[in-house]
């Protein structure tokens, strides 16, 4: 776990967006403003098509 330092009108504006969200943390509020505004997908899988991996050996592999 690591910790960043916010302004506090930072971390108010944080709060209302995770109500507004429905989210149960800051790590997933802060994660659902990144995918939605960079695009990023929750997973990359399949994204190297050079490795050739199952769902599940993906899946053991994440753990």
């Amino acid at each position: 776990m690591t910790t960043i330092a916010v302004r506090e009108s930072t971390l108010e504006k944080l709060k209302r967006l995770m109500k507004a969200r429905h989210t149960k943390s800051l790590d997933q509020t802060i994660n659902s403003l990144i995918e939605t505004s960079v695009g990023v997908p929750q997973s990359m899988f399949g994204a190297d098509r050079r490795v050739h991996l199952t769902r599940r050996e993906h899946e053991d592999f994440q753990r």
